[in-house]
């Protein structure tokens, strides 16, 4: 293994090390984050189990992302989430797949979601719990080699298959909207023998919250914001959406991420059952050779009439 990735990659055995740290640490980076999405409001499964039965009925979103279009390689996400009450108004279930995949890197991931609630004087309360898996695998198939055909680079050399679990509360009335969570608890390091041994830690913790302000019946303000730590990193994006026209159909927005990117949100409501969202981002100063970002939702609601507490998504 070792004599043919050397030829086909023209390394001095000296680097040798290097490499294979550097293959395994770039599979493991990729399992120890959640993918990153700018329309998390109307995503909230994603970010969130505790959101499961907010919009009191029966809910899907489906999500694409292509991020940095200038870079080869670069980050796809896409991602299906469902949710709904049960009849007992106390529970609800949600099911999240995801799927993200980076250069060489493909990650897969399958959760299922259990939310209790609780009713509160002025809006609801829940908890929420996510059990599930995610998969990673590494093809070098794709990379180009020195050597054509090389049959190390033939076959997908690396599977690692992580148990997971994670967790959050969320409040939502009228008005407001909080939300804490960390959508996986378990994180994984390298052990011996080319094992991976996973242990609890609060390694991608997310904080969120927002107002919906009314202006005048036909005009509304949604600002809001999200926190996300690790240990080795921290983001935060500020938003500000504006909902116009009768029925609240058309919402725009602009937020700002601390990583020098500013965001372009737009949003149409073609009935009450149907949401379609899209989103634009762009980076400035040196991350600005990778290029924009893009990412497209529909919502789905299997109920014409909805009548809910949450502000994320007004009547």
């Amino acid at each position: 293994m070792i004599t043919k990735y050397t030829k086909a990659m023209s390394f001095s055995r000296s680097k040798l090390p290097v490499i294979g740290c550097l293959l395994l640490s770039g599979l493991l980076c990729r399992a120890q984050h959640n993918p990153l999405y700018d329309q998390y409001l109307y995503n909230g499964l994603a970010i969130n189990p505790a959101f499961a039965g907010s919009r009191e009925v029966m809910n899907v979103a489906a999500l694409y992302r292509m991020q940095w279009l200038k870079m080869e390689g670069a980050p796809v996400t896409q991602t299906l989430a469902g949710d709904f009450p049960l009849y007992n108004p106390q529970l609800a279930l949600g099911l999240l797949i995801q799927n993200d995949k980076t250069g060489v890197y493909k990650k897969t991931g399958v959760y299922g979601v259990y939310a209790f609630r609780i009713k509160t004087k002025k809006g609801r309360f829940a908890l929420g719990l996510q059990g599930g898996f995610d998969l990673m695998r590494e093809n070098l198939a794709v990379i180009r080699t020195l050597q054509p055909n090389d049959p190390m680079f033939d076959t997908e050399l690396h599977r690692l298959f992580m148990p997971n679990i994670g967790t959050g509360a969320y409040y939502y009335s009228k008005k407001y909207f909080a939300g804490l969570s960390v959508p996986r608890l378990v994180l994984y390091r390298p052990a011996t023998n080319n094992k991976y041994r996973g242990k609890l830690s609060l390694y991608d913790v997310m904080l969120y919250g927002g107002v919906n302000i009314t202006v005048h019946p036909s005009f509304k303000l949604k600002p809001s914001a999200l926190i996300r730590y690790s240990p080795n990193d921290f983001m935060a994006d500020v938003n500000c959406s504006a909902i116009f026209l009768p029925d609240d159909r058309l919402e725009v927005g602009l937020s700002y991420r601390s990583t020098k990117v500013w965001v372009i949100t737009t949003g149409i409501r073609i009935n009450p059952q149907i949401h379609i969202g899209y989103v634009y981002d762009h980076a400035f100063g040196v991350a600005n050779i990778a290029g924009g970002s893009h990412e497209i939702l529909l919502r789905y609601e299997f109920r014409y009439r909805v009548n809910t507490e949450n502000p994320l998504y007004l009547k």
